[in-house]
């Protein structure tokens, strides 16, 4: 029995030297939690990376204009003109009238050339709730970027990004530049 329990006190022996040999030869853990690491043969050891720069927030300008957020088209797009031209309903979503009990309405998704619009559809019209325009060369295009540009011009120069709403604050045109050059507006009409 004693020799028995000679035989296993030499192996627990000689098994925690050679945990600590191979503790030794793999290193520890330099992140401080104490817990060993294991290094395959040849592979370098681990080097922190520097953490990412941030990128550098772009200037939002914010503007006051009662006409361009009330009315950044002028002549605001239709349904029908869209389909007319070309455009295409890509989806159509009941929306419960929040006026009239019981009444379903319809909220519409057109695009025409590359732009989508929403559109709230009630029985007596359809009024334009979100417009988003990255192709200025449809009429109702050049038309926006003609009203813009104007109130636009001074802030394009030192900004990415031009804000801009009516006094009520419920009408508001993003528009964004890239390299100085107007690339996409995003118009949020109030439609209650």
């Amino acid at each position: 029995m004693f020799a028995a329990l000679l035989i296993s006190s030499a192996k627990a022996v000689s098994a925690v030297s050679l945990y600590a040999a191979m503790l030794g030869a793999c290193g520890t853990d330099t992140e401080g939690t104490g817990k060993p690491t294991r290094k395959a043969a040849g592979q370098q050891p681990r080097t922190t990376r520097p953490a990412a720069t941030a990128p550098v927030p772009s200037r939002v300008v914010r503007l006051t204009n009662d006409s361009l957020a009330g009315q950044p088209f002028g002549e605001e797009p239709t349904v029908l003109e869209l389909l007319a031209a070309g455009g295409r309903v890509v989806g159509r979503k009941p929306f419960k009238n929040l006026h009239e009990a019981g009444q379903i309405d319809t909220i519409l998704l057109v695009r025409h050339q590359g732009n989508v619009f929403e559109f709230y559809r009630a029985p007596e019209k359809d009024m334009l709730r979100d417009a988003t325009i990255t192709n200025f060369q449809p009429a109702y295009g050049r038309r926006l970027r003609t009203r813009l540009e104007p109130a636009c011009r001074a802030a394009a120069a030192t900004t990415d990004k031009v804000r801009i709403g009516d006094t009520e604050r419920t009408n508001y045109v993003s528009v964004i530049y890239q390299s100085g050059k107007l690339s996409a507006v995003h118009v949020e009409p109030y439609v209650d």
